[in-house]
């Protein structure tokens, strides 16, 4: 699986120490004055000083000021029981034995005044509007390279630059419609700019489950605060993400690499969110330069594919010819125009790191403007004299890779050893084209609950921008604050160890400077705060089908690939009730020899049918409990994963209550957990319902046709689940072979109904 590019995880800056004092602009060879010795004063986002707190988060300072460590420690534990219990993890590709880690979170917000909100929002937008401009102009008319202002030999030489992509002409012209733009806040409390995604930025998820858990955990402290409003955010991207083409209501789909992405939590939920459907590339096919979904009913076509999979791999015949993530022959349909890719290929030119320093100059050029947000220093290593000085000041600087992402494949040049130092220089000189570096900068740091009270800690922020088709843009009032956890650093990389917490803009409109108190929210009804506590209850979303004036007459898109899933989940469950009834069984002793012997002869147990009945029984009794026990409850994690996009949340945390269970080692509670889960399982959409529920019948059937019992019962109940299949498909001819087979009783028309049920399924994937 490949990483996303930008992921949410992906930042760079680190370590304090000195830098060169004079700055010059992104064209000219840098100059290397005299550096300082002192180091210097980080800002503190909550206070003006050790005693006052800054206006804006004085009910926030005063909260911090009458709770202790252990009610703060205590907070932090609820949240990260809720994380887990929602299943909030993120990907680890470098450490083998354990992929999927809890992302740490503190409770203590991160304050911003709206009226510095303001100033982010105009600095953001101006960017992105830019940036958008200078995509659009490299894939045609290229004036900003004949100008001289880009060197062309930056833009051609970048890993990201896609020949594809020269003289499209899109049915709206932008090409990064969903943009991460990461800050951070200098000694001065100025905010400048540390880099630009606009491949494909992660982490909006956690924005909004860190809203959620400041929400249900700080309610009395939230409710009399003027908090401006984030969780309307998947509602903008979805419009955002229709403004994209001209044509009316569009199919909307999010396309993933699958659950072993590092940020496939967050494609998920935002397909729930959203109520469009969550894909892989087997689940979609082109024809005539055409995409589709393969669904339940048959094809629908996609007009808008929300990709989060990098360049290489979205076409394997446009591209790298030996990926399985991808689509073949979308890109024929991307330049026929009959389908919208967002983010566009090509777009992750424009958040080169070898063309960051060239952003001021795209805004005068483009806009006529002077950026409202400042770069941070940048040393180019292409060029030989800034090379030079990088070699001398390498214990001074952070050296990155111009394509490198998460945190990997830097120098942090205050913390690294000698040898690695050593070790740097020399990938330095063998490729200074691949490497700019950066002073190191003194980020701000925020108040952070740790294991003896409250200590600073450094912080960055990465708001969300969307791009509309008419050239409007929208940023949610917030975005996600990442924090290192560790004292003195400033790696606020999840990859690395950091964390996030919640980024509350807080309205400032009645504050004067000597007024220390917000707004009073206190009328604010305690209905309205209990109902939108709540706003999720007993929420089933489901993808709909886009075409319908009516949004209850939209039929629920089911793929072939998650319906397989759906099966699969009601057969294990049904399989985890039996293997745990046979468990009980074996330690009551009421199973005979002869009982266990037909059963190790037909189920396929690893004991011995000619041992005694005492080595017998333990030997299934292992088996069980080491082997196909957890193998089950496994099986049923994966499938909980899979069709993630079409069950409930709530569903989902009952199910992932078994995964946290199993790994206790406590099967049996496991195994009680799935009553809970099939309960929930009862009430969704009855489409998901009718596949579970095919799942778990065929799953009695089969084994009654094994053990060689009475499988009446259970082809009847089959067969009442296959006659809620959709109707004029080819599912129809399951009732066919049903039909015989009850008549017949005969092993192979069974034989014929699964050859027929896995043929069907399989279709296109």
């Amino acid at each position: 699986m490949n990483k996303e590019t930008t992921q949410s995880q992906a930042q760079n800056q680190t370590s304090t120490a000195s830098k060169p004092a004079t700055k010059t602009s992104s064209s000219n060879t840098t100059k290397v004055a005299a550096k300082s010795t002192e180091k210097p004063q980080c800002f503190d986002e909550l206070k003006i000083s050790k005693d006052q707190y800054r206006p804006v988060a004085q009910t926030v300072g005063d909260w911090l000021d009458n709770i202790n460590s252990d009610a703060l420690s205590h907070l932090n534990e609820q949240a990260e029981n809720i994380f887990y219990r929602k299943g909030v993890t993120f990907t680890v590709y470098s450490d083998a034995e354990n992929i999927e880690r809890m992302i740490p979170f503190d409770i203590i917000p991160r304050i911003i005044a709206a009226s510095e909100w303001q100033q982010i929002e105009a600095g953001c937008k101006q960017r992105i509007t830019a940036l958008n401009a200078f995509l659009h102009d490299i894939y045609h008319d290229q004036a900003i390279m004949k100008a001289g202002v880009v060197p062309a030999s930056y833009v051609y030489a970048s890993g990201c630059y896609e020949p594809w992509m020269m003289g499209i002409e899109l049915d709206k012209p932008i090409y990064s419609h969903i943009s991460g733009i990461d800050l951070i806040r200098d000694e001065s409390g100025r905010f400048c700019v540390l880099e630009d995604n606009l491949r494909t930025p992660s982490g909006v998820s956690y924005m909004l489950e860190s809203r959620n858990i400041s929400e249900t955990l700080l309610s009395d402290l939230f409710a009399h605060t003027p908090i401006l409003d984030v969780s309307d955010y998947p509602k903008r991207l979805k419009a955002c993400l229709a403004s994209s083409t001209s044509k009316y209501d569009p199919q909307i789909a999010i396309l993933t690499p699958g659950r072993f992405n590092s940020a496939s939590n967050e494609h998920a939920f935002l397909a729930h969110e959203m109520t469009v459907p969550l894909v892989h590339g087997y689940d979609l096919v082109v024809e005539d330069s055409k995409v589709y979904m393969q669904g339940i009913r048959g094809k629908v076509q996609v007009d808008i594919i929300y990709r989060r999979i990098d360049d290489p791999y979205i076409d394997p015949l446009a591209f790298r010819s030996d990926s399985i993530l991808g689509v073949s022959g979308l890109m024929s349909a991307y330049r026929a125009g009959n389908v919208v890719i967002v983010n566009a290929p090509g777009t992750g030119v424009a958040d080169d790191k070898s063309l960051y320093p060239f952003v001021p100059d795209m805004i005068e050029f483009y806009l006529g403007e002077k950026p409202i947000l400042p770069n941070i220093q940048t040393y180019q290593c292409r060029k030989p004299d800034e090379l030079q000085y990088v070699l001398d000041n390498l214990d001074k600087l952070v050296v990155k890779e111009t394509q490198g992402s998460g945190g990997y494949g830097m120098l942090i040049g205050p913390t690294s050893t000698k040898q690695e130092i050593e070790d740097y220089r020399k990938r330095l000189l063998a490729n200074p084209i691949g490497f700019i570096a950066q002073p190191t900068i003194s980020l701000s740091t925020n108040p952070t609950a740790v294991n003896d009270g409250i200590a600073p800690r450094h912080i960055d922020l990465r708001p969300f921008i969307l791009s509309h088709g008419d050239g409007t843009v929208d940023i949610v009032p917030g975005g996600l604050t990442r924090v290192a956890m560790v004292e003195g650093s400033l790696v606020v990389n999840s990859s690395q160890g950091g964390g996030i917490k919640d980024t509350w803009v807080i309205d400032d409109s009645n504050l004067t400077a000597s007024d220390n108190q917000p707004t009073d929210k206190s009328n604010r009804s305690s209905l309205d705060t209990n109902t939108n506590g709540h706003a999720n209850y007993h929420d089933r979303v489901q993808p709909l089908e886009a075409g319908y004036e009516d949004i209850d007459d939209a039929p629920m898109i089911l793929l072939l690939s998650t319906a397989s899933h759906l099966i699969w989940l009601g057969r294990y469950s049904e399989r985890l009730y039996y293997y745990d009834d046979v468990m009980k069984q074996l330690i009551k002793g009421d199973l005979k020899k002869t009982q266990i012997q037909h059963l190790i002869g037909h189920l396929g147990f690893t004991a011995d049918a000619n041992e005694s009945l005492k080595t017998m029984k333990a030997q299934m009794m292992t088996d069980l409990a080491q082997n196909i026990i957890p193998n089950v409850i496994q099986s049923i994690e994966t499938n909980v994963q899979e069709a993630k996009g079409v069950i409930g949340k709530d569903t989902a945390e009952l199910y992932n209550l078994i995964k946290r269970l199993s790994s206790a080692g406590t099967y049996r509670a496991a195994t009680l957990q799935l009553y809970a889960c099939n309960a929930a399982m009862a009430q969704e959409h009855a489409t998901v319902i009718c596949f579970w529920q095919l799942g778990r019948h065929f799953e009695r059937l089969e084994r009654a046709v094994l053990l060689n019992e009475d499988s009446m019962a259970a082809s009847l109940e089959f067969k009442h689940w296959i006659n809620k299949l959709p109707e004029n498909t080819r599912w129809r001819e399951l009732i066919r072979l049903t039909n015989q087979m009850i008549r017949s009783k005969q092993f192979s028309d069974f034989t014929l109904i699964s050859q027929e049920f896995n043929i069907i399924l399989r279709q296109g994937v």
